[in-house]
């Protein structure tokens, strides 16, 4: 329960040093909108994480400018492989050790939004991607995502 308040905290005291004013409409909406992330973050994806609230956002915050660097080199290798032809497709079955449903659906929204990959189905424990690319190693299309999610959720 102190993670969602604390949360609220931070968030409302950011948003009063960001207005500049102290006027008393800035600082209720800056409350209710605080309230209202503070809440969906709090109850709907940050619960039952193995890592505190506090440090579970902040890992998670950090996990968006991770996730762009790899596209960005993930967009670079498959139109390489597009122009050279040389493309192996199949549909594997990748096991993760995510059981939490926020862990499941980022890792699995983040296969499928890279290119070259698609998710097909996420379950506990296992996903099954449609990769452009298909390596013996099939953990390589999650390994890069499950470094910082699993620090999160499992």
């Amino acid at each position: 329960m102190k993670g969602p308040v604390l949360l609220f905290l931070l968030l409302w005291g950011f948003w009063i040093l960001l207005s500049g004013g102290f006027l008393f409409e800035e600082i209720v909406i800056g409350g209710i909108v605080s309230l209202i992330i503070s809440a969906l973050f709090g109850y709907f994806f940050l619960d039952k994480a193995t890592t505190g609230y506090v440090k579970g956002l902040m890992i998670f915050f950090a996990y968006i400018p991770y996730y762009i660097v790899h596209d960005i080199i993930d967009v670079l290798d498959v139109s390489y492989r597009i122009i050279t032809g040389r493309i192996n497709p199949a549909i594997v079955e990748i096991e993760h050790p995510h059981t939490h449903e926020w862990g499941i659906t980022v890792l699995s929204n983040s296969i499928t939004m890279m290119p070259g990959t698609l998710t097909l189905e996420a379950m506990p424990k296992k996903v099954y991607v449609h990769w452009l690319n298909a390596e013996k190693d099939e953990h390589k299309a999650i390994t890069k995502f499950q470094k910082i999610l699993g620090r999160i959720w499992d």
